[in-house]
């Protein structure tokens, strides 16, 4: 099939995005397909400077119908219905993020106005997909049974909620099995050596928005503040910062005021050169998260040859697995085992004598889209 307009709905496209699977992923398709990308996004304070174009793709900014804050999001949505009624006919492939509602809505209309065109789902986590479809709620059934049937292509970013689709609904010619990337064609533009882990400092890191239920950082400040002695490594903690959490900091800090030079909060990086630069430089990438889908941290930790210490979430196993296990899976909420971990790091020097040394540019957005791009020619 050939392909000439690829156009995703994305109700809030923010700078961070761009480094993001929310742009990289239409990009890297539009490449792939040789085809024309839009991204149609919803107009506000914060994102009013952005160019008609960036690396080619054409950035579209929706006018919400109304104005009231609180409607925001639903106003955004009418308004894509109407891009979309106006527009279906020049839009060969049109894409959405998630299993919910609005895209099964966007699929319909879209499907009513131009038969023949394509319609893209790119699911973020999916764990959960025989809870919802089993919900007992008559409508929501109904749409989410439509979007299964009229989305042509659907793709998960880890192996589990993968396997669950394809073992569990009766479509398994749409689903495809589409990890998060890297961007290789970014690191290259740059000035950036990637280092071999010899060439690394003695630096741990993690990334994220710190301080939320999900990223449960306190586990990583719990379990530091067991460390008996830190000797010459650092800790850096890159991210927005939740306002409740930055009590804790306080009170961390507080408690411990020689570990204010050890344990640094940069807050967020959101230029990727710079924020490459501290992968590239550390040794080790930490997450604590409660719940993930497949992270672009993981991407990027692997492509820098960051030894990764995660708990069980969505891409970690995956991760390490193909980094021959280089990384430890830990417990949820167990801040004892990660400061253990730690403690084995800072103490040992050959701790990391195994490291596997290998070309870890095996992960770009290419390669994981490929197969993708192929059915999507072939069809």
């Amino acid at each position: 099939m050939e392909i000439k307009n690829l156009t995703l709905i994305f109700s809030h496209l923010e700078k961070e995005h761009l480094g993001k699977d929310v742009f990289q992923v239409p990009y890297y398709l539009g490449k792939g397909l040789n085809t024309e990308v839009t991204i149609v996004y919803q107009k506000t304070k914060t994102n009013n400077l952005f160019g008609k174009k960036y690396m080619g793709v054409k950035l579209f900014p929706l006018k919400n119908i109304f104005h009231l804050k609180k409607v925001q999001n639903i106003s955004f949505f009418i308004s894509s219905l109407f891009y979309v009624i106006l527009n279906a006919k020049n839009i060969d492939l049109l894409m959405s993020f998630h299993f919910r509602s609005k895209s099964a809505i966007l699929c319909a209309i879209y499907k009513i106005v131009n038969p023949k065109g394509k319609f893209y789902l790119k699911i973020d986590g999916g764990n959960d997909i025989l809870k919802v479809i089993k919900r007992p709620s008559y409508i929501k059934n109904i749409l989410y049974e439509k979007l299964l049937s009229q989305s042509d292509f659907i793709s998960l970013e880890t192996l589990k909620a993968y396997k669950l689709w394809k073992d569990n609904l009766n479509i398994p010619e749409k689903i495809f099995y589409v990890e998060n990337g890297f961007d290789e064609e970014a690191l290259k533009k740059t000035s950036i050596n990637v280092r071999s882990f010899n060439e690394k400092e003695n630096v741990f890191i993690t990334v994220g928005r710190l301080g939320t239920v999900e990223k449960n950082t306190q586990m990583f400040l719990n379990a530091i503040e067991k460390l008996p002695n830190l000797k010459n490594w650092k800790f850096y903690f890159i991210g927005s910062i939740e306002n409740d959490f930055k009590k804790e900091i306080k009170l961390f800090y507080n408690k411990n005021p020689v570990l204010k030079d050890k344990v640094i909060f940069t807050g967020p990086i959101l230029e990727k050169i710079t924020l490459w630069e501290y992968y590239n430089k550390a040794k080790v990438f930490v997450l604590t998260s409660k719940c993930e889908g497949y992270p672009m941290v993981f991407s990027e930790a692997y492509r820098f040859n960051n030894y990764i210490i995660s708990t069980n979430v969505g891409g970690a196993k995956e991760t390490i697995n193909r980094n021959n296990n280089f990384g430890r899976i830990i417990d949820q909420n167990n801040h004892d085992e990660l400061s253990f971990i730690l403690e084995q790091i800072i103490n040992d020097n050959d701790y990391f004598i195994n490291f596997p040394n290998k070309d870890h540019s095996d992960n770009s957005w290419q390669k994981n889209l490929s197969i993708l791009i192929k059915f999507i020619e072939s069809n």
